[in-house]
């Protein structure tokens, strides 16, 4: 009878630690959220030509579901993919966006918005 406890005893324990382990140890979904002022961050660097191409496809492809106005920005930012990134070009082994002048115009205007947006209407 004590064989039998001590077997049940020792398969408890050896689950709950196998159970411990993979819940602790589980793969997570990355997590990205932008705010506002990481939207005017991110349209400082575009313009000014320090946007990391990583960063751009990151923000223009994930969507945002919990902010109308930054979902409406990343949209626009969408078209001026489509039609203003001219090319990449690589700067200490890292790739930046590279925009047509009218494609950076547009985002000045975006970014002149959404400082007004930041610094007034917070």
């Amino acid at each position: 009878m004590a064989q039998i406890i001590l077997a049940v005893l020792v398969s408890f324990v050896l689950f709950a630690s196998v159970l411990v382990f993979f819940i602790k140890h589980k793969q997570r979904m990355p997590y990205y959220q932008i705010d506002r002022v990481g939207c005017v961050q991110l349209l400082e660097q575009a313009v000014a030509g320090e946007l990391l191409e990583r960063d751009w496809h990151v923000f223009i492809g994930m969507s945002v579901r919990y902010d109308v106005e930054i979902e409406t920005l990343r949209y626009t930012c969408i078209e001026v993919d489509d039609k203003h990134v001219i090319n990449t070009v690589m700067k200490s082994g890292q790739s930046y966006v590279v925009f047509s002048k009218k494609g950076l115009a547009i985002l000045q205007d975006l970014l002149e918005d959404w400082r007004h947006r930041v610094d007034y209407l917070a």
